[in-house]
């Protein structure tokens, strides 16, 4: 039994140093990690206890095991006691690494503005506006929580630099169609 618990401590071990070392080189990928293809083909209650199965929770559960069960057989007790601790340990890790690896997926952002959410907002020329079109302005303007300067139009009259606008459309350019705000 104590050479599975090696074998187990070491593989598991390894792995697990491979991917620190991996992510502190930059080469650890998108952190998804997952052993299987996706959950497209199985009901719901597959897919969250497949989700529980990913390299990092695998090769947590090898090491834990591995570890827990050498010392406790060290320690002198029954191999019945031995095997339901090095399983607990090994199933508790598991657990763990999934559970914060699912925190960790959740603190993804996108990061980009989708200008849609611009429509109805308030902001600031930064750049003179040139009259009905025949030029792009700049403007400063809070959406999604950020600052950002923008290309803008006027359908109307020229827009002075610090005037307040307030955008009224998108073009499929990603142009913002400004007015003066009231």
């Amino acid at each position: 039994m104590s050479t599975l618990f090696v074998y187990c401590a070491a593989i598991g071990g390894t792995i697990l140093v491979l991917q620190f070392l991996m992510l502190l080189l930059g080469a650890g990928g998108d952190g998804d990690g997952d052993l299987h293809g996706g959950a497209a083909d199985v009901g719901h209650d597959q897919a969250a206890f497949l989700k529980l199965f990913s390299l990092q929770t695998v090769s947590a559960f090898l090491t834990f095991f591995g570890l827990v069960g050498l010392g406790t057989e060290n320690l002198g007790w029954s191999p019945t006691n031995v095997a339901l601790a090095a399983g607990g340990a090994g199933t508790a890790a598991l657990w763990l690494v999934a559970k914060l690896m699912r925190s960790l997926a959740h603190m993804q952002s996108q990061g980009n503005v989708d200008l849609h959410n611009a429509i109805g907002h308030v902001g600031s020329v930064y750049l003179r506006i040139p009259a009905a079109g025949t030029g792009h302005g700049r403007v400063l303007m809070q959406v999604q929580g950020r600052t950002v300067e923008c290309r803008a139009i006027s359908r109307a009259d020229e827009i002075a630099t610090g005037t307040r606008i307030r955008v009224v459309e998108r073009t499929d350019d990603d142009v913002l169609v400004v007015e003066p705000a009231a």
